[in-house]
């Protein structure tokens, strides 16, 4: 082995340089927190994972987790927020933060999760609709 392929010479050039220079040192270990931050902010898989375990025919409470009411649609999907005619024809119920409900299937709409409950108290009492799955917490 020639002495330029050294190892060992080469790590004492590294400790050397480091040395008389500590901010490469700082720059390596902030390049290396850097590497480590967005791996870790990378996630893992692209699959949406809602910590809400439910079973058809489970009792549920419908709480929607950013407050106020829970909406039941006739099929599982995004509904508008305008006031469209076909918004309107697809809306089942409004069913109050606590109401009771029973989950009758789930259904995964281009990677976001629904089940669809049938309401057992309140306003929306015997209707069934679909919801988000993260409006359902196990009762």
């Amino acid at each position: 082995m020639s002495e330029d392929n050294n190892p060992s010479k080469a790590a004492q050039g590294i400790l050397d340089t480091v040395k008389s220079n500590p901010k490469i040192l700082y720059g390596a270990v902030g390049a290396v927190a850097a590497i480590v931050l967005v791996l870790a902010m990378s996630g893992g898989g692209e699959e949406v994972q809602i910590k809400t375990a439910v079973s058809v025919g489970q009792q549920v409470v419908l709480e929607n987790p950013n407050g106020g009411s829970s909406h039941l649609t006739t099929m599982p999907g995004l509904m508008g927020t305008a006031e469209a005619e076909e918004d309107q024809e697809q809306s089942v119920c409004i069913a109050k933060a606590g109401a009771k409900a029973t989950v009758e299937e789930e259904m995964v709409v281009g990677q976001l999760p629904f089940v669809k409950v049938k309401v057992l108290d309140g306003d929306c009492q015997g209707k069934s609709g679909w919801t988000s799955k993260v409006n359902v917490k196990g009762g």
